[in-house]
C-alpha cells in the first residue's frame, strides 16, 4: 500500500481565495462541457482521461489548467497555477496542502507526451521572462541559488466542479477527494476517500428532497450527500469511522459555504441518543474475507471490516433508534444469497429477516445480481487490481472465491432499503415491506421513493377509487388474424419508466381507473362482461394493481 498525504489545511481564509478563484477562473461544469467534447467527458465518467487530455493539451485557459492539474492528474508549472489561481497562487495551493513541488525528473516521468511537448514550448518562451513569478520562502529569506524559481507541481487530491440542482435551486461546488489510481499509476491507499462515483450519483438521484429539521449522513466520505442534505435540511450531521474522511467533508463544507455537523466515529455510535428525519447512507458494504483483509488490506472506502454482510445488518437493525417518526432512511446494499436459493425470485429471504420486528415500513430492490467470480473481480479492478502483479491478483482472487463456497454463496445481490419509521400506533400492527427484483427502467427518484413508501399504508384497496397516471400506455400484440390479443404490457413514459406484462382484467381495472369509481365497483363490472365471479377478478387483479400502485401507474 501507498502512504496518504497529510489531510488538507482548514485554513478558512486560504480556502475563501480558491473559492473565489474557481468561480472567476469560470472553474465550472458548464464549463467544462464546452471545452471538452462529448466523447472526453463520457470517457472521464469511465475513468479514462486521456481523450480529455488530448483536447486540453494547447488550451492556456485557468479552467483549462486547473482541469489537467486537478483532474487529469497533470503536473503544471507555479506560474500557471498563479495565473489560474491569482489570488490563492501555488504557495497557497502548498499552504493548503492541495499541491507539492517537484524535480524535473518527476515532472518528466508524470507529463504524457502531450503535455511535455506542451511544456516545452512554453519554456522555450515564457521561462526567460523577467516576469516569471518566483516561489517566495514565507520567512522572507531569498531562495537559494540551487531553488527552481518556477518549480513544477503536482496535484495531492483530486477537485473538481459539481453542478447539483435541487429544490431550491441550481449549486455549483468543488469537491477534494482522494487521487485514483488511475491519475496516480499506484494503488490506492488503506484510509482512501473516494470521489464522486456511480453509486453516490445513484443514492443522490434517489435521496428524498423534501424539506426536513434533521438529516444524517452515515459513512460520509468525502461529504457530498452532507451537501446536498444541507440544501433541505436545517441541520446536518455527517459521521465516518475514518478521521480522513472526517477531514475532506469539512474542507468540501468550508469550500462550499456550507454548515455541516461533522463527527467521527461507527455508524449510528456519533448520533446515539439523537433522531433524524432523514438519514442516507452509502455504506462500505464491500463483502469482503479476513483472509484477503490481511494480503491485501482494509479498504476503509468499501469495507465496514465485519464478517460476510453484517454490516448490512447492523445498519438496518440500529437505524430505526435514529429515525424521528415518519422519518426515512435510505441506502445502498449488498447482501449474499444462498447458492440453495434462486438468486432471481427467493433472493429476500436474508434482508426479510433483518427487518422483522423493526418499527418500520421496507421498500428493497434488488437492481443486480451477480454470482461470486464476477463479484471478486469486480471489486479487485475496483481497487487497482489492473495494477497488480499477476501472482497477487490471482491469490486475492482464489482466496476470495473460496472463502464465498465456504460459506455457501450461490450469488450477491445489489441494490437499495429505503425505510420509514413507523408511530406507535402504527408499529403495533407491525411492519409492511414490499421487494422488487430488477426495477427495468429508470433509477428511482426521490419522488418515487417517497410515493412507494406511502403507498405501503394505502387505504384498502377496494373501496378506493385510483387514478391512473396520464403517462401511462398500453402496448398489445396479437396472433395475426386473433381478434384478442396475446400480450398486453403497460408502460410508464415517466416515474421508474417501467414495462408491465397484465393480463386483460388488470388492463380492464387500470383503463377505468379515473379517480371517478372505486376499485371494487370496476372489479365488478369487469366480472359481469367476462362472466367471472368477481371473488375470482379480485384475486386476479390485486398483486398487480398494489405493484403498478407502488410503481406509480397508480395512485390514490
Amino acid at each position: 500500500m501507498t502512504t496518504s498525504v497529510p489531510v488538507p489545511a482548514l485554513d478558512r481564509d486560504l480556502i475563501g481565495k480558491l473559492r473565489a478563484d474557481a468561480i472567476a477562473s469560470r472553474w465550472s461544469v458548464e464549463h467544462l462541457q464546452t471545452m471538452l467534447s462529448a466523447a472526453a467527458l463520457d470517457a472521464l465518467m469511465r475513468d479514462s482521461r486521456l481523450p480529455a487530455l488530448v483536447e486540453l493539451a494547447e488550451q492556456e485557459d485557468p479552467a483549462a489548467t486547473l482541469t489537467r492539474f486537478f483532474i487529469l492528474g497533470v503536473p503544471e508549472r507555479a506560474s500557471a497555477l498563479d495565473r489560474a489561481l491569482p489570488s490563492l497562487g501555488a504557495l497557497g495551493l502548498e499552504a493548503l496542502g492541495l499541491a507539492a513541488a517537484i524535480d524535473e525528473a518527476d515532472a518528466a516521468r508524470a507529463l504524457p507526451r502531450l503535455c511535455a511537448r506542451r511544456a516545452g514550448a512554453q519554456e522555450a518562451t515564457a521561462r526567460p521572462a523577467a516576469t516569471v513569478p518566483a516561489m517566495i520562502d514565507p520567512s522572507g529569506e531569498a531562495p537559494g541559488s540551487g531553488e527552481d524559481p518556477d518549480p513544477w507541481m503536482r496535484a495531492l487530491f483530486d477537485l473538481r466542479p459539481h453542478a447539483a440542482t435541487t429544490p431550491d435551486g441550481d449549486h455549483e461546488w468543488w469537491v477534494a477527494s482522494d487521487l485514483s489510481e488511475v491519475q496516480t499509476g499506484k494503488p490506492l491507499c488503506d484510509d482512501h476517500v473516494l470521489g464522486i462515483g456511480g453509486a453516490t450519483l445513484t443514492l443522490l438521484e434517489m435521496t428524498v428532497r423534501e424539506s426536513v429539521e434533521s438529516a444524517l449522513d452515515v459513512g460520509c466520505g468525502c461529504g457530498i450527500q452532507a451537501l446536498y442534505l444541507a440544501t433541505h435540511a436545517s441541520r446536518v450531521v455527517a459521521t465516518d469511522l475514518s478521521a480522513r474522511a472526517c477531514a475532506l467533508t469539512q474542507f468540501n463544507a468550508a469550500l462550499n459555504e456550507v454548515t455541516i455537523d461533522v463527527r467521527e466515529g461507527s455508524l449510528f455510535e456519533p448520533v446515539e441518543g439523537e433522531t433524524f428525519d432523514l438519514i442516507v447512507t452509502n455504506p462500505p458494504f464491500v463483502i469482503t474475507p479476513d483472509s484477503v483483509r490481511g494480503a491485501a488490506g482494509l479498504f476503509e472506502y468499501r469495507d465496514g471490516g465485519m464478517d460476510r454482510d453484517n454490516l448490512v445488518r447492523a445498519v438496518l437493525r440500529e437505524a430505526p433508534g435514529c429515525m424521528a417518526p415518519g422519518g426515512t432512511l435510505q441506502m445502498l446494499a449488498n447482501w449474499e444469497i444462498p447458492a440453495d436459493r434462486d438468486p432471481d425470485t427467493q433472493w429476500s429471504g436474508r434482508v426479510d429477516e433483518w427487518l422483522e420486528g423493526l418499527p418500520v415500513d421496507a421498500w428493497v430492490v434488488q437492481r443486480d445480481v451477480l454470482d461470486p467470480a464476477r463479484y471478486v473481480d469486480m471489486w479487485i479492478r475496483d481497487s487497482g487490481g489492473q495494477l497488480m502483479a499477476r501472482a497477487d491478483y490471482e491469490r486475492a482472487f482464489t482466496s476470495w472465491l473460496a472463502d464465498f463456497r465456504r460459506a455457501g454463496t450461490g450469488a450477491i445481490g445489489m441494490g437499495f432499503v429505503a425505510l420509514r419509521r413507523l408511530d406507535e400506533a402504527e408499529a403495533a400492527s407491525g411492519g409492511r415491506r414490499a421487494y422488487d427484483l430488477s426495477l427495468d427502467g429508470r433509477v428511482p427518484r426521490g419522488a418515487d421513493v417517497s410515493w412507494a413508501l406511502t403507498s405501503l399504508r394505502g387505504p384498502q384497496l377496494w373501496d378506493t377509487a385510483l387514478t391512473r397516471a396520464s403517462d401511462v400506455r398500453e402496448e398489445r400484440h396479437y396472433v395475426p388474424g386473433s381478434p384478442d390479443p396475446e400480450l398486453l404490457i403497460l408502460h410508464q413514459g415517466a416515474g421508474l419508466g417501467r414495462r408491465v406484462p397484465v393480463s386483460s382484467a388488470v388492463s380492464a381495472v387500470v383503463g377505468a381507473s379515473d379517480g371517478e369509481l372505486t376499485v371494487g365497483q370496476i372489479v365488478a363490472a369487469v366480472a359481469t362482461l367476462t362472466g367471472a365471479q368477481t371473488q375470482q377478478v379480485r384475486e386476479e387483479v390485486e398483486a398487480p394493481l398494489r405493484d403498478l400502485i407502488r410503481w406509480g401507474f397508480l395512485t390514490f
